[in-house]
């Protein structure tokens, strides 16, 4: 008799634990009950960042997994002659009902390529953490920006594009992979802006 309580008893916690670690398992969304990762397609990607296949792996390897992703690509100011002075488009990334990313492009001037940088850059990360690389005038990289200051105009005031990736929620790459990953991401957002924006200053992104 005491032996089928025992059993009862052991049946009966086995069960319950089963239980909480199943609900801890859904709370968290983690295996068997994690959600299926929606597919990023390069066509779907704004056309804003350039080269769709190469942005659409990268953004594949440095966003969280979410059930779906959605793109809105954004022209607000085409520059349309040497005379305009305007060029401004956003990219933005959703998934799972918040922003992932965003990524900007607009024509500025600055004195100097420093002040730039501490403008773009004071948003999104410390300026210790970022460490430059090889692209326009200044390019500066962190695990939460990327941005490149590409010159523009050679003729008359010497505007630049400032262009700016932000990472607004990551992944699980490496801090060096989304450093390699967001740099990517400038790059070719630089190239596109540069021919939409009818620069005649080289850009000084290798494509």
């Amino acid at each position: 008799m005491a032996s089928t309580r025992t059993k009862a008893l052991i049946a009966g916690g086995t069960a319950l634990l089963l239980c909480l670690v199943g609900g801890v398992l859904y709370a968290l969304g983690l295996p068997p009950f994690d959600e299926e990762r929606g597919e990023i397609k390069g066509s779907a990607v704004c056309k804003t960042l350039g080269a769709s296949g190469g942005a659409a792996d990268v953004l594949r390897k440095v966003l969280p997994g979410e059930s779906s992703y959605s793109f809105d690509d954004q022209v607000m100011h085409r520059r349309v002659d040497d005379a305009d002075r305007t060029y401004e488009t956003a990219c933005f990334v959703n998934g799972g009902g918040k922003m992932l990313l965003s990524a900007t492009a607009e024509m500025v001037g600055y004195d100097k390529a420093e002040e730039w940088v501490q403008e773009v850059v004071a948003n999104a990360s410390a300026p210790s953490d970022v460490t430059s690389f090889q692209a326009g005038d200044k390019a500066v990289a962190s695990e939460r920006i990327a941005a490149i200051y590409v010159p523009c105009r050679d003729k008359g005031p010497r505007e630049h594009l400032s262009v700016v990736v932000e990472l607004k929620r990551r992944g699980g790459a490496t801090d060096a992979e989304v450093r390699e990953g967001l740099s990517s991401l400038a790059r070719g957002a630089a190239l596109f802006a540069h021919r939409q924006a009818m620069c005649d200053a080289p850009a000084k992104v290798a494509g």
